[in-house]
């Protein structure tokens, strides 16, 4: 059965780095109110960290601020955008937020008989044990085929907890390695990949994948047909 998603994004008409991100983030959680959790993703009972998709996440678009917020987040967005005063302190800097775009859309989710083909960027794919495993391989296909599971489960994982069931098989495809490189992420080396990928599900545009989504890793753009091309590879066992 088919499933509705609603997303809400909002950019803001101001400059921030990328790296303010993290900052942005605190600032509006505290500014909502923290016992709002949608807004960190932290349990405020046990002091850790709600494992599931963020339905608030952070982004940077162009040098602005954006707030992607996806289905129930669009009502908890509420608790911010209801305050008086948007402004925020960003760093010790005080930050008007005034809107520049607003947009409002509902997709239906499902498994389709076409391919959609997505950029994903930042990608932070590697826990420590597929760290581990990705580090053993020593041959390009295996490694991209130990990459295209993981984006594959990680598709799935945010379809079901958008409240959507795939009834066929959600395929991935990773088409081409753009980047690899090391990044700082909460004061540990990780690394991050730029790839191009296919996939017979829609994605809304701007949407997280992997560690650090809600604050501006893995954001996923789609490609325009034009970009489309040959899987790098017919992943072994399939």
């Amino acid at each position: 059965m088919d499933e509705k998603l609603r997303v809400l994004s909002v950019t803001f008409d101001t400059h921030i780095e990328p790296w303010e991100l993290r900052y942005l983030r605190a600032a509006i959680a505290l500014k909502a109110g923290l016992e709002h959790e949608m807004f960190h993703n932290h349990d405020n009972e046990t002091g850790g960290y709600h494992y599931r998709q963020p339905l608030i996440q952070y982004k940077h678009d162009k040098g602005r601020p954006m707030l992607l917020c996806l289905n129930e987040g669009i009502e908890e967005a509420y608790h911010f955008f209801s305050k008086p005063d948007w402004n925020v302190i960003l760093n010790g800097r005080h930050v008007p937020i005034r809107i520049a775009r607003l947009d409002v859309r509902q997709y239906t989710l499902s498994v389709e008989d076409k391919m959609r083909y997505y950029h994903i960027r930042n990608w932070i794919a590697l826990n420590e044990d597929n760290y581990a495993t990705y580090n053993r391989l020593s041959g390009l296909v295996e490694r991209m085929y130990l990459l295209e599971k993981i984006l594959q489960n990680q598709v799935v994982a945010f379809l079901q907890q958008m409240g959507y069931t795939p009834e066929r098989t959600v395929e991935v495809k990773l088409l081409s390695k753009k980047d690899e490189r090391w990044v700082s992420y909460k004061g540990v080396r990780v690394l991050a990949f730029s790839l191009e990928f296919a996939a017979n599900v829609f994605l809304p545009d701007y949407v997280g994948l992997g560690k650090g989504c809600s604050g501006g890793w893995g954001v996923v753009r789609p490609i325009p047909p034009k970009h489309e091309r040959t899987a790098i590879s017919d992943s072994p066992g399939q």
